[in-house]
């Protein structure tokens, strides 16, 4: 029996808009129902194209192109068309040492060789993506893109500094390594001040590529992303796109949805994950406050649990599942796919109950996992 799913990002269901949707819903197709009959726009459905370059003015204070965005199924499936646009197997790309697992795992299956850059507390290191970018170029295999989750990073939840954004996208330029920005948690913001800007909405910044989605403020279950690029680029990744298009049926609710209460969906969906965030915190604090470490995420949703070192993953693995928690471990989400001393723990989807009760639960299967506090039990 499952006591609590900490595994995946996911909104409280509670927080799907059901009705509005089904009011949505009615309103577009009554109005553009007909034309399901016709092939969706290879793009994707101009409308909700058209709110992505809303949704970046509003946050961003910069417009882009609405004929520079492409739609997908999720994040998911743009980030796979650009890993096999600008890549062959056997290249290298460069990600954050920690990363989307999603990400890493389309990596992988494309045969590329994925190079960590170290991340701390503020995200991505600038210096040693330099150093990265300059090894790799001496050795012959430079780098064929930097893949990095700028704001709300998955899995360590960091914030990187305007000051960093501003270097990291000086040594994509002056390296020539195209840059992915994958911007999908940056509405899920919980305090007064907000992050700085997308590396997209910077100066010079017109050859990055951006990438975000609709499912972080609704639901996955919607399966809508994007990502915005240069007309080259654009058309090769329209040549690998052999779909037929993405669900204009999905699109055009949505669409309508968004276009009528992104803003206030937005903001009672931040409240719910503020108070969540703060009830995980809390009850971190009571059952694992002198054994674990974390810091505390301004917006997103995943807190990243620095573990004891001597801790036996392999136990831990076992005992939550008897405890009935799930989670992602910290291997999960290293370039690497090594055994590290972490684990993500998603915070949207569970009840505030389940979240105490899980934590108490995963607190022993943490201590039964760690061999000096087991031993002395």
């Amino acid at each position: 029996m499952t006591v609590c799913d900490f595994s995946s990002g996911r909104p409280d269901p509670a927080t799907f808009p059901v009705g509005d949707l089904v009011a949505a819903a009615s309103r577009r197709l009554t109005a553009e129902g007909p034309d399901l009959v016709l092939y969706p726009d290879p793009q994707g459905y101009p409308a909700l194209r058209r709110l992505a370059v809303e949704r970046f003015r509003q946050r961003e204070g910069v417009d882009l192109d609405p004929d520079s965005f492409l739609l997908g199924t999720g994040s998911t499936q743009p980030l796979a068309l650009l890993a096999e646009a600008l890549t062959e197997p056997g290249d290298v790309v460069i990600t954050e040492e920690f990363s989307y697992t999603g990400t890493l795992g389309i990596l992988r299956r494309f045969g590329l060789t994925i190079e960590g850059v170290k991340i701390d507390e503020e995200g991505l290191c600038p210096e040693a993506l330099d150093r990265a970018l300059e090894t790799l170029a001496m050795a012959g295999t430079p780098a064929r893109f930097i893949y990095a989750i700028p704001t709300y990073q998955n899995p360590t939840g960091a914030i990187l500094s305007l000051e960093r954004r501003r270097a990291i996208l000086e040594l994509s330029r002056r390296h020539d390594v195209p840059l992915i920005e994958d911007n999908c948690y940056a509405d899920l913001h919980f305090e007064s001040e907000k992050p700085p800007a997308s590396i997209r909405a910077l100066p010079g910044a017109d050859e990055v590529i951006y990438v975000a989605s609709w499912s972080k403020i609704l639901g996955p279950g919607a399966r809508l992303g994007y990502v915005s690029a240069g007309p080259e680029l654009l058309e090769r990744l329209l040549d690998l796109k052999r779909d037929a298009g993405t669900s204009n049926l999905a699109a055009m609710i949505v669409a309508e949805y968004m276009e009528h209460h992104r803003e206030s969906h937005t903001a009672v969906l931040c409240d719910v994950l503020r108070r969540k965030r703060d009830v995980l915190v809390a009850a971190l604090g009571e059952e694992l406050g002198d054994l674990c470490g974390w810091t505390v995420p301004l917006g997103g949703m995943f807190l990243w649990v620095r573990l004891p070192d001597e801790i036996d993953n392999a136990v831990l693995a076992k005992s939550a599942e008897q405890e009935g928690v799930l989670y992602h471990p910290g291997r999960n989400f290293h370039s690497g796919d090594r055994d590290i001393p972490y684990l993500r723990l998603a915070f949207g989807y569970p009840s505030d109950e389940e979240i105490v009760t899980g934590v108490r639960h995963l607190a022993r299967a943490i201590r039964t996992a760690v061999p000096t506090v087991a031993g002395n039990a």
